[in-house]
């Protein structure tokens, strides 16, 4: 055994050891890098996502004064009232909302697939256990 330690290769392997062990702390250290640098994007990004979430919010409470300005505005014209604008712009905006909600559920209908390769996957899975488990089978007499 002593003849081992002072082997021609013991030296080298020593090297190899501390050399190991330098690269598993490297390693560990990107690691946690990697790690910490990926909670402060996700803690950027979660409040740029709440950011645009707002502005998307004020965006859409601001349509309807849109709506009444341009009402107000068309008042008089092609012989309607501001309350006949009103309404015109009332029945565009649900007609679109509708077609809207239609287009989005069929297309929703076409491409939705839900678990299915998962459950294929599942089924392959049983189909495996079960003709591995046949195999084991006791043969009855």
């Amino acid at each position: 055994m002593a003849q081992d330690k002072d082997s021609l290769f013991g030296p080298t392997m020593a090297d190899l050891g501390r050399l190991r062990e330098e690269l598993r702390a490297l390693v560990a250290i990107r690691w946690e890098l990697a790690r910490l640098e990926l909670v402060t994007a996700f803690a950027d990004v979660r409040r740029l996502v709440v950011a645009l979430v707002i502005a998307g919010l004020l965006a859409l409470i601001s349509l309807p004064v849109l709506v009444v300005a341009t009402a107000n505005a068309l008042g008089g014209v092609l012989g309607l009232s501001v309350t006949g604008w009103l309404f015109i712009s009332f029945a565009t905006l649900v007609v679109a909302a509708g077609a809207v909600a239609w287009l989005g559920w069929r297309r929703f209908q076409r491409h939705f697939v839900g678990l299915e390769e998962t459950l294929e996957v599942l089924q392959e899975d049983q189909a495996w256990v079960e003709s591995l488990t046949a195999s084991v089978k006791p043969k009855s007499r």
